[in-house]
């Protein structure tokens, strides 16, 4: 009899600071396109807001410190969020604009419930999610791809 294989579960995430686009391929079939949007404040204006600062005699007072604390905690949910969709994949591909794709793949090192590989890592332009969908694809059915598994095969199970 026959052994069934099931087919492998792979995921192409776009991300900027602001958005993340999810593409989930089975096989060779793309499954659906996820689209997020993050809360992360870029620039918090609270109403009656004047100076930056404040001057207490000698020294000067901002709140800096608490808006980057504030936007750190809320790029960790965001990226938490994001882990929460990737569930039982296989292979991931990260690319995007800017720094984020570092942070989600950080995430993605504390979660030891998923399973799936950071394939490669790359910066890409802003994109739709047309455009993204074409850009993990094209990856998938890639050589360099192709490679990595064939590379991956050769590895003892036991080191991994």
């Amino acid at each position: 009899m026959k052994k069934l294989r099931k087919p492998e579960r792979k995921a192409g995430v776009w991300l900027d600071q602001e958005n993340a686009i999810i593409v989930h391929i089975t096989g060779a079939k793309v499954e659906k396109v996820e689209g997020l949007v993050s809360d992360v404040e870029s620039r918090v204006r609270i109403a009656g807001e004047g100076k930056v600062y404040a001057r207490f005699g000698h020294a000067f007072l901002d709140n800096q410190e608490t808006l980057q604390h504030r936007q750190q905690h809320q790029r960790q949910a965001f990226f938490k969020d994001i882990v929460g969709h990737l569930a039982g994949v296989d292979y991931l591909y990260l690319f995007g604009p800017g720094r984020a794709r570092y942070g989600l793949k950080r995430q993605l090192e504390k979660n030891e419930a998923l399973q799936g590989p950071v394939v490669k890592m790359e910066a890409a332009d802003k994109m739709n999610k047309r455009q993204a969908m074409g850009v993990a694809i094209a990856f998938f059915n890639g050589e360099e791809f192709r490679q990595f598994k064939k590379d991956r095969k050769k590895i003892p199970s036991a080191s991994l």
